[in-house]
């Protein structure tokens, strides 16, 4: 369910369909990753198209225990440039890659592609993009970002967690999630996750709001850089399961004002 990311006051926490309303005070973190992120759908970046080989696994860290069902829909997987992933805000976005041939090597980039980000390349400069695929050269390149074509709704995975530690991947969003908070129905107040380099979420340092252990389900509120703010609960079996846990079905809206894939 979508709410606006505006005034928000919670009317209803258990509800499956709420609105809610309350002055969002964003930390300087996601505030620049929310900015940097949308920037990358309205502007064309040119830089260089490369390959790094045959390769499921990076450092988003998306492949465990299998890429999310939106990577099955776009034409390649690939490894963006560093300045432009924003820590790990941009692990799980799509991009439009427009190749002219222009370059060197064996292997021109050619057409259009819609690729989806699963690693990073921390030599590559803005507007490079490394290609997940066996090949040759180092060609010009036009990127955007665009909406997802997901397939389905939004995924979650644990990593490492227990009753008193969580390490949370969001999977499968058409729009990245920059913003991740968690309830905790001890203190009644909602803590602002903290975004790891391996595009897992956690809980913050020195934060003694913190419920512990951790009450299930787990109610979280999602935030996409260009406003939209979705509710959802999940309840893993447990805190150490590893599979793929689904929530209570929600996915961010597709927005006109953003590119389509």
């Amino acid at each position: 369910m979508c709410i606006t990311k505006q005034k928000m006051e919670i009317l209803n926490i258990n509800s499956y369909c709420f609105i809610v309303y309350f002055l969002l005070l964003l930390s300087s973190a996601s505030a620049i990753n929310d900015v940097g992120i949308l920037n990358l759908y309205k502007t064309v970046s040119y830089g260089d198209g490369t390959y790094y080989g045959n390769k499921q696994g990076g450092s988003c860290t998306l492949n465990v225990p299998h890429l999310p069902p939106v990577a099955s829909r776009v034409d390649r997987l690939v490894a963006l440039n560093a300045p432009q992933m924003f820590g790990s805000s941009a692990c799980g976005m799509c991009l439009r890659v427009n190749g002219s041939g222009q370059g060197l090597g064996h292997s021109p980039i050619t057409g259009s592609y819609i690729v989806y980000v699963k690693d990073i390349c921390p030599e590559c400069k803005p507007g490079d993009v490394d290609f997940a695929v066996e090949g040759d050269g180092r060609w010009k390149v036009s990127m955007k970002a665009v909406q997802c074509p997901v397939a389905g709704l939004i995924e979650y995975k644990l990593q490492g967690s227990n009753n008193y530690y969580i390490k949370l991947q969001i999977r499968n969003d058409r729009i990245p999630t920059t913003t991740l908070r968690m309830f905790q129905p001890i203190h009644n107040t909602w803590t602002e996750m903290f975004r790891t380099r391996d595009g897992y979420w956690e809980f913050p340092r020195n934060d003694n709001r913190i419920d512990k252990p951790i009450a299930r389900p787990i109610k979280l509120l999602l935030y996409s850089p260009n406003g939209q703010v979705l509710y959802d609960e999940i309840h893993p079996r447990s805190m150490e399961f590893k599979g793929i846990i689904h929530g209570r079905g929600v996915q961010y809206r597709f927005s006109p004002d953003l590119p389509s894939a």
